[in-house]
């Protein structure tokens, strides 16, 4: 079982003594009104306690957060955008699962955005044998989109209400409405569970620990996985370790981009056909992995000759050395790569690497 960022947090905060003070009130207000958008960003004590935890003695796993969002943020924003919820939203998951899609709660609540299984279900998320959508980032995204949309409606258009909502259920929001004989989060807040009493302050001050995280020194921790990628759709019973194997990868990589997949196996088929998310791979690379899954493959467009054509951006991979390979011959198969760039970047100076040996790559 995982905490919460939100319950780890909520230990420190009862122990806290001391406060980092760098930053005014006055200076964290006018921030936060800066950053506000569709959901109220009030500035209270509450909201400063929690920017202080998150600047002290959770400074270092703040920083592996931030790290996360740069791959995890993309993915919500496109979901947020496309079903019209406000992009701010998106930090919700960082207090609800640490930006962790194998975040499993006391409750069983799991995945990135934290759904009971049951609630999940509600939503279009499907949990057996083969997979648990509850961990796919995009499709757990999707559900809380619906949710918290669901919610804001209900509580006549109030975000606050929403957000409140999606730590503690309708519920406990309707039964502190009537225990108080108000209608707004600030209002009610005394008679919400005390988790939830928490919640909204620390959303508020996430939300501004996300934009101003340098002004406190925080490095973001880059993740140990590759966050540029693509995907197929698999209509075959493949393992992901016969997926890495053929495509040179490292399983571990595949593992964390592909969450939802039990037993490592993924279990596609004609009439059900499932994503798996890949590194960005050369095509002929890409191609072969798409027909071992049952995917279309990648249709390699005609070259253009055209002057001042803008220069193609460089991707990093990551690539298992073979029996046989050299630096000249794995340069060759990745479009830009050089064998000046591999031993810059893996600071080679043997033109044979060990069989075995995984490398960066980078290509266009």
């Amino acid at each position: 079982m995982k905490k919460t960022f939100l319950l780890v947090v909520t230990c420190f905060l009862l122990l806290h003594t001391g406060a980092a003070r760098e930053i005014k009130d006055e200076d964290l207000k006018k921030a936060l009104e800066a950053l506000q958008n569709q959901v109220p960003l009030t500035y209270n004590g509450d909201v400063r306690k929690f920017v202080d935890v998150y600047t002290t003695a959770q400074k270092k796993r703040f920083a592996q957060m931030v790290g996360l969002s740069k791959y995890y943020f993309p993915i919500y924003e496109k979901v947020f955008k496309e079903r019209g919820v406000p992009d701010e939203l998106k930090y919700l998951s960082v207090i609800e699962s640490s930006l962790d899609p194998n975040a499993v709660s006391k409750a069983e609540a799991t995945g990135p955005w934290q759904f009971l299984n049951e609630v999940g279900k509600k939503y279009g998320l499907a949990v057996n044998d083969t997979i648990d959508e509850r961990r796919d980032p995009s499709m757990a995204c999707n559900a809380a989109a619906s949710y918290l949309l669901d919610s804001y409606a209900y509580y006549g258009n109030d975000w606050l209400l929403a957000i409140a909502s999606y730590n503690c259920g309708r519920n406990s929001i309707k039964w502190a409405m009537e225990d108080s004989g108000k209608k707004d989060y600030w209002s009610i807040r005394k008679y919400l569970p005390a988790e939830t009493r928490n919640y909204v302050p620390a959303y508020i001050a996430t939300v501004y620990m996300m934009n101003h995280y340098r002004k406190y020194g925080i490095v973001p921790v880059e993740p140990d996985f590759i966050t540029e990628t693509e995907h197929a759709m698999a209509t075959k019973k493949v393992s992901i370790d016969e997926i890495a194997k053929l495509g040179g990868l490292n399983p571990y990589i595949l593992y964390t981009l592909n969450p939802s997949y039990k037993k490592q196996m993924i279990n596609g088929s004609g009439s059900s056909p499932k994503k798996l998310v890949v590194p960005v791979l050369p095509t002929y690379t890409y191609n072969a992995i798409c027909r071992l899954v049952g995917a279309p493959e990648r249709i390699v467009a005609p070259t253009v000759i055209a002057s001042a054509v803008p220069a193609k951006p460089f991707y990093t991979v990551m690539y298992t050395v073979q029996a046989g390979d050299s630096l000249q011959s794995i340069a060759a198969k990745f479009n830009g790569a050089t064998i000046e760039s591999l031993k810059s970047v893996n600071n080679l100076k043997d033109d044979a690497p060990p069989p075995g040996t995984m490398i960066k790559v980078r290509m266009q």
